[in-house]
């Protein structure tokens, strides 16, 4: 039985957090379905409350104007907090004829969800707990050989080893400051001595003083900086280097870009700026364990690849999905 025959209509609950969205959706892809999106508003007092206390009156099921308003689904995937009060209603009105998914730690007991994933590094067990080491995204390994198979011309004309450089930025656990700036700069110029093609797609935390240093430093190099505000720009090229680069250079502040790169297979060497945290820590631990990353310490003198079992936790996570609704279900 295949995903639609199994869940006839599936939701995706979520307050619209960047973040927890691509972790649903790529659960979704997945599974192969067509999820609709429900985004919920909870206002004061009631988000007060949340997640233990009740949801707005106006988000009652009964209303037709709630986001949770019938005809109720059979598949409910949702992550963050603010969520697991719509679908504890959802669970009270049709039981074990709707399966519940959530992504992440629910905080606190939350026994109406039927499956609960968790990142590996948070070191949660449990009847219905499933973890991985990577989070859950879209791009799967068939994804990336069928929207991004074919070379865009703008990289095809790089030297292979062809490097994707994945940057992030400042975040709540990393800073760059400009030594971490000159410092990561300087090690992208030392791997491209090595003849490799280098590739860079910035994401909106990059700093600008993290461009600046990386130009100065390459200036005269055959490189590629995607910068979406020149004049026709192209797409930004994230899944083309996903599919087509040979290794890959990511910043440690984005679990999510670290994990999507180790969906590929295919060296990943992460660069730490200041900061960090523990639970960081635990996180790149447990990729490197996995074989899948090392550190990008300069001076790079040549690129030896590696290889490991590719990491694609949403392929996993809806694989646990299927097996546990066809139980619940009586199929």
């Amino acid at each position: 039985m295949n995903s639609t025959q199994l869940f006839k209509k599936v939701w995706i609950i979520s307050d619209g957090k960047i973040g927890d969205l691509v972790q649903c959706n790529g659960v979704a892809h997945a599974l192969g379905i067509d999820a609709h999106l429900r985004i919920i508003s909870p206002t004061k007092p009631w988000v007060w409350m949340m997640p233990y206390g009740p949801i707005p009156p106006c988000d009652k099921i009964s209303n037709p104007q709630s986001p949770i308003s019938q005809p109720l689904p059979d598949l409910v995937i949702s992550a963050g907090w603010r969520t697991l009060a719509y679908v504890r209603e959802i669970k009270k009105r049709k039981r074990d004829k709707v399966f519940t998914v959530y992504l992440k730690s629910p905080r606190y007991s939350a026994d109406f969800l039927d499956l609960v994933w968790v990142p590996a590094h948070d070191n949660i067990s449990g009847e219905r707990i499933i973890s991985s080491i990577a989070s859950p995204h879209r791009f799967s390994p068939a994804i990336l050989e069928d929207e991004f198979g074919e070379i865009p011309d703008y990289l095809a004309k790089l030297p292979r080893p062809l490097v994707g450089g994945l940057l992030g930025g400042d975040s709540k656990d990393y800073h760059f400051s400009d030594d971490d700036c000159a410092r990561l700069a300087k090690s992208l110029r030392a791997l491209c001595e090595t003849g490799a093609g280098l590739a860079i797609t910035p994401s909106r935390r990059s700093p600008p003083k993290l461009r600046e240093a990386i130009e100065q430093q390459l200036a005269g190099m055959n490189y590629y900086w995607w910068d979406k505000l020149a004049p026709h720009a192209a797409p930004n090229p994230y899944g083309f280097l996903l599919a087509q680069s040979d290794a890959f250079v990511v910043t440690a502040d984005s679990a999510n870009m670290v994990g999507e790169a180790c969906v590929t297979g295919k060296s990943v060497y992460v660069f730490k700026p200041s900061g960090g945290s523990k639970k960081f820590d635990r996180l790149l631990d447990k990729f490197s364990s996995h074989g899948a990353t090392r550190p990008f310490l300069e001076p790079i003198e040549q690129h030896v690849p590696w290889s490991y079992e590719p990491l694609y936790a949403a392929g996993d996570i809806a694989a646990e999905i299927k097996k546990r609704a066809l139980k619940q279900f009586g199929h």
